[in-house]
């Protein structure tokens, strides 16, 4: 806050007279454009987060299982389940090997997820370097906002894309306690198994696995919806952003400081503690990018390449 503070100081009338004639840039404009690389570099970090959580949440972690109850698990589907085609090799060596139950993301959501902000940390860069630019910065700026454009549109639509088809990252937990509850219901149809045990334990042990069920259900549902509320908030900073680089030679300092303070204390509002608040947050966000008129184009044109590949000429955001 001190070096707010003290850059505040910087006279707003010989900003403008500065910027009206377009001469030379003063230290005020520098401080300006310091301003404004702080917002990129936030905007950069808060994307770096989102796309990594994303990332997590389409990876299913292994988890140990008893070799016996797996075996048996795989025995009464091989017994059982008269889907399985047996002239087929690759059906029954992913049954056997355990491989069906993977749930790897293909490898383009990746790449396209690199390649985005890799996209944006070339941005980035131009934006460290408008402190040592004395000519023509406004112009650079500009040209900066298409991969930070992109990036707050893809990032809404992501959020999008999670929350209407949520990504089953617990599912090896749950894998797990169907494999209890298999050995369980065994144990209770045919008493003379070893171990014995009488049917009111089994059915406590049973209620315990569907608590543990439950519970895997909430956790799940909590870790989407972060990785959920992180991508607004990319895309909340990044419509703020667009917006200020649209204005950037129009605005004071004093104006500039003030934004980028409510730009970077937005993420106390975005905590993703609520899953109906969540909801209710894509659909403002996407209300107020379709209400931008520089956004609504690349939400127009993102939202079309993304449903039609292959029938879409634009030039924007060619990934």
């Amino acid at each position: 806050m001190r070096v707010f503070a003290r850059q505040l100081r910087c006279p707003g009338k010989f900003l403008l007279i500065a910027f009206t004639i377009s001469i030379t840039l003063s230290g005020c404009t520098t401080e300006k454009r310091a301003m404004l690389r702080v917002t990129a570099e936030k905007f950069r970090d808060q994307a770096v987060d989102a796309i990594t959580s994303v990332k997590q949440i389409y990876q299913l972690n292994d988890i140990p299982i008893d070799p016996q109850i797996s075996r048996d698990f795989v025995i009464d589907q091989l017994l059982t389940d008269r889907r399985i085609n047996y002239g087929d090799p690759l059906v029954l060596d992913k049954i056997i090997t355990g491989e069906n139950q993977s749930n790897n993301q293909p490898s383009d959501f990746d790449r396209e997820l690199n390649a985005l902000q890799a996209e944006y940390e070339t941005a980035v860069e131009i934006f460290n370097n408008l402190e040592d630019i004395n000519y023509g910065s406004t112009k650079i700026v500009s040209q900066t906002a298409v991969p930070a454009r992109c990036l707050t549109v893809r990032m809404l639509l992501l959020a999008k894309q999670i929350q209407e088809k949520p990504p089953k990252p617990n599912n090896p937990q749950r894998v797990l306690i169907a494999l209890k509850l298999q050995q369980l219901r065994r144990q209770y149809n045919n008493p003379n198994l070893s171990p014995a045990l009488p049917p009111a334990e089994i059915r406590s042990q049973v209620a315990e696995q569907i608590d543990e069920w439950l519970k895997v259900n909430a956790n799940e549902k909590q870790i989407i919806n972060e990785s959920i509320s992180k991508l607004l908030l990319v895309a909340d900073t990044g419509r703020k952003l667009s917006q200020l680089i649209d204005e950037y030679p129009n605005l004071s300092f004093e104006v500039i400081a003030n934004r980028v303070i409510k730009i970077l204390g937005v993420a106390a509002n975005l905590t993703g503690k609520d899953y109906n608040s969540t909801i209710g947050k894509i659909k403002s966000l996407e209300q107020a990018l379709n209400q931008d008129k520089t956004l609504k184009i690349f939400m127009r044109e993102i939202s079309l390449k993304e449903s039609n590949p292959q029938q879409t000429e634009s030039q924007l955001c060619q990934i």
